[in-house]
């Protein structure tokens, strides 16, 4: 009976353990089960959230691509119209490459020198005032020869004339301490003179809708 009783409860004693062991392996399973549903949803979330910012950037990319389709397209257009500008008015537009390149050489607005060579000689490289000035920028033989050390033969070339006046137009602004209208005047007048409307002339000549309308010629100095 006693035997009979301790093999009963060494039978009890294993099941239990069984059953313990048992337990702790289903919970170890559900435990990993559960972590391992964890990595998934985190997988899931950062795949979200990779996908999201390849998306925004994937409309970025459209919408950059779209943009420049439409810059390229401007573009074109704009080198359609210059070239049409260029063969009707070949020789205006040699002057206008002149005026943007020299200008920005010498520090100045290329709206202000165009206004300044439309009231000096009114667009015309052969120009001649009964003063003795030569040229776009009418520039004064008599004056600036020697100083200047002006090479006569070409007095009339775009390139040159141009480059002449600005060497003077910078000359007076130097002296004139930054004052453009001072600088015109000078450039206009020299020191015997005092032509009060030139500098009005040269702001109602300026290209630029927005300068010419206060006839602003202060600022236009790089």
């Amino acid at each position: 009976m006693t035997n009979y009783n301790l093999g009963k409860a060494t039978i009890i004693q294993n099941i239990k353990r069984a059953i313990f062991m048992l337990s702790f392996l289903f919970l170890m399973g559900l435990t990993g089960m559960f972590m391992a549903l964890g990595d998934i949803n985190t997988d899931y979330v950062k795949n979200q959230q990779a996908l999201y910012l390849m998306s925004s950037e994937l409309m970025n990319l459209e919408t950059r691509l779209n943009n420049n389709d439409q810059k390229l397209k401007n573009y074109e257009y704009m080198a359609y119209k210059v070239n049409a500008f260029e063969k009707k008015y070949p020789k205006f537009s040699r002057i206008v490459d002149s005026v943007y390149k020299k200008s920005h050489e010498y520090g100045f607005h290329p709206d202000l020198i165009l206004g300044l060579v439309k009231v000096e000689s009114n667009y015309d490289p052969k120009a001649v005032s009964y003063m003795g000035a030569y040229g776009l920028m009418q520039v004064n033989l008599e004056v600036w020869r020697k100083e200047l050390s002006i090479d006569e033969k070409n007095i009339f070339d775009v390139d040159y004339n141009i480059d002449l006046g600005l060497q003077i137009l910078k000359r007076y602004l130097v002296e004139s301490k930054g004052n453009m209208p001072r600088a015109l005047h000078l450039y206009n007048n020299g020191y015997k003179y005092n032509n009060t409307k030139y500098i009005g002339k040269v702001g109602d000549s300026l290209f630029n809708l927005s300068l010419n309308r206060n006839n602003n010629v202060t600022h236009l100095a790089n």
